[in-house]
C-alpha cells in the first residue's frame, strides 16, 4: 500500500516530500530491480559466450580440418574449404582417420583458453590486482626454466620428444614416459616458480600477501628466469649452430597448438583441466569473500590463507599444463577477466565461466588466423600484442593498480 500511495503522491505533486520510511522503501525497491536487471544481463551474456563458442568450435573443425595453404584466389579457398568439409563428412562416418588429429587440437585449444582465462581470473581476485597473471606471476617463466633446464641436462641432441612431429602414428607409438617427460619437467618448474616468487613476496610483506609485492616478485623472477633462458639458448648455438635444441627452445617460447594432436595429450590434459576447472566454479562463493579483504572475511568464517593457497595451487597447475603440453602463450589469462568483468561485473559465481568461455573463443580465433596467415607456429607472438595493448590502455586508464571493491 506504500508503494500505491508514493505512486499516487507522484503523480498529482512531483515535488512532495515522501517519508522516511517509504523513501527507505522505494530506495529498497530500486536497488532489488537493478540487481535482478545485472543478474539477468550477466546470465544472458553467459549464455551467448556460450553459443559463440560452440558455433566457432564446429565451424572450426569443418572448415580447418588441415593448415590452411594459401590458394591465392577466392575460388581456389572455397574449394579449399569445401575439400575440408568433405574430410570431416567421412570422419562422422568412421573413415577419415587424419581427422582425429584436428579434433584433438581444437578440444585442446578450448581446453587451454578456458585453463588460463580461469587462471588469470583466480590470480585476480586472490591478490586483488587487475593485472594479476599467470604470466606475471611467474608460472609461464617457471614452465620455460623446467622446458630449458630438461633439454640441458637430459637432451643430448634433439629428439621428438622435444618438438613431435606431425605424425600421430608416431606420437601414439611413444610410451607415456617418453611422450611427456618434458612436460612433467615445465610443470614441476612452474610450480617451484610460484612457490618462489609467493615465498618472497611473503619476506618482502612480513608474513602477509599482499597483491603489489606478488606482482613485483613474480616480474623481477620472470625476468631472471629469461635471462637463464636466453643463455642456455645462446650456449647451444655458441656451441654448434647445427644443435637442433635452441630451436627446440624457440619454438616453446612462441607457443604453438600444432605438436598436441595424439588422443594421449587430450587425455592427460583433460585429466588435470577439467576437474581444476569445475573445482574452480564451486569454489567461486569463497572467491567472493576473500576479495571483500582478509579480515571482512574472516569475520565470514572464511580461511583466507587456506582458500587462496588452494585457488593460486589450481590456477598454477592448470596454467602449467597448457605451458607444458603447447609452450608459453602469454597474457590470455589477462586479456579473458578484462573483456569477461565488463559484461558479468566482479560476481566470481558469473565471471569465472564468462572467462571459460571468452578464454575458448580467443584461442580460436587467434589460432584459425594465425593458421590461415602461416604463423600457427607463433601463437604467443600474437597473444602478447594484443595483451600489451590491453596492459597499456589499462596503466594510462589509472586501472593498473587499482584494488577490487
Amino acid at each position: 500500500m506504500a508503494k500505491v500511495r508514493v505512486s499516487a503522491k507522484r503523480q498529482n505533486n512531483d515535488n512532495i516530500k515522501l517519508r522516511p520510511s517509504e523513501s527507505s522503501q522505494l530506495g529498497d525497491l530500486r536497488r532489488e530491480q537493478e540487481r535482478h536487471q545485472k543478474v539477468r544481463s550477466g546470465n544472458l551474456a553467459i549464455l551467448i559466450a556460450f553459443l559463440i563458442l560452440l558455433v566457432l568450435y564446429l565451424f572450426s573443425l569443418t572448415m580447418f580440418v588441415v593448415p590452411a595453404q594459401s590458394s591465392g584466389t577466392l575460388a581456389g579457398l572455397l574449394m579449399l574449404m569445401r575439400e575440408k568439409f568433405d574430410s570431416f563428412l567421412l570422419w562422422v562416418q568412421g573413415s577419415g582417420g587424419g581427422f582425429n588429429a584436428n579434433f584433438v587440437r581444437y578440444t585442446i585449444i578450448v581446453l587451454s583458453g578456458a585453463a588460463l582465462a580461469s587462471a588469470g581470473c583466480v590470480f585476480q581476485g586472490s591478490f586483488r590486482n587487475i593485472i594479476a597473471s599467470p604470466s606475471t606471476m611467474g608460472v609461464q617463466a617457471g614452465a620455460s626454466l623446467g622446458n630449458a633446464l630438461y633439454t640441458f641436462f637430459f637432451v643430448d641432441v634433439i629428439t621428438e620428444t622435444i618438438i613431435i612431429k606431425n605424425d600421430q602414428g608416431f606420437t601414439d607409438s611413444l610410451s607415456l614416459w617418453d611422450l611427456n617427460k618434458q612436460p612433467l619437467c615445465a610443470i614441476l618448474g612452474a610450480l617451484v616458480s610460484v612457490g618462489i616468487v609467493t615465498w618472497v613476496a611473503s619476506l618482502l610483506g612480513k608474513g602477509t600477501f599482499s597483491g603489489g609485492n606478488i606482482l613485483f616478485s613474480g616480474i623481477v623472477f620472470s625476468s631472471f628466469v629469461g635471462a637463464i633462458n636466453t643463455v642456455i639458448e645462446y650456449y647451444f648455438m655458441y656451441m654448434d649452430p647445427d644443435d637442433s635444441r635452441w630451436q627446440a627452445l624457440r619454438v616453446f617460447s612462441m607457443g604453438n597448438f600444432d605438436k598436441v594432436m595424439s588422443f594421449q595429450h587430450l587425455g592427460l590434459m583433460s585429466a588435470v583441466l577439467i576437474p581444476c576447472l569445475l573445482i574452480l566454479v564451486l569454489m567461486s562463493p569463497k572467491l567472493n569473500v576473500i576479495v571483500m579483504g582478509e579480515d571482512e572475511a574472516a569475520t565470514m568464517g572464511v580461511n583466507v590463507r587456506l582458500y587462496r593457497t588452494l585457488l593460486i595451487v589450481i590456477g598454477t597447475l592448470m596454467a602449467a599444463v597448457v605451458y607444458a603440453f603447447c609452450g608459453a602463450i602469454g597474457f590470455v589469462g589477462f586479456i579473458c577477466p578484462q573483456i569477461c568483468r565488463r559484461f558479468t561485473g566482479p560476481d566470481f559465481r558469473k565471471l569465472l565461466p564468462m572467462c571459460m568461455f571468452v578464454g575458448g573463443i580467443l584461442l580460436i580465433l587467434v589460432y584459425n588466423i594465425a593458421l590461415i596467415m602461416g604463423f600457427s607456429m607463433y601463437m604467443n607472438m600474437v597473444t602478447s600484442v594484443i595483451g600489451c595493448a590491453m596492459m597499456i590502455y589499462a596503466l594510462f586508464t589509472g586501472r593498473g593498480g587499482r584494488q577490487y571493491g
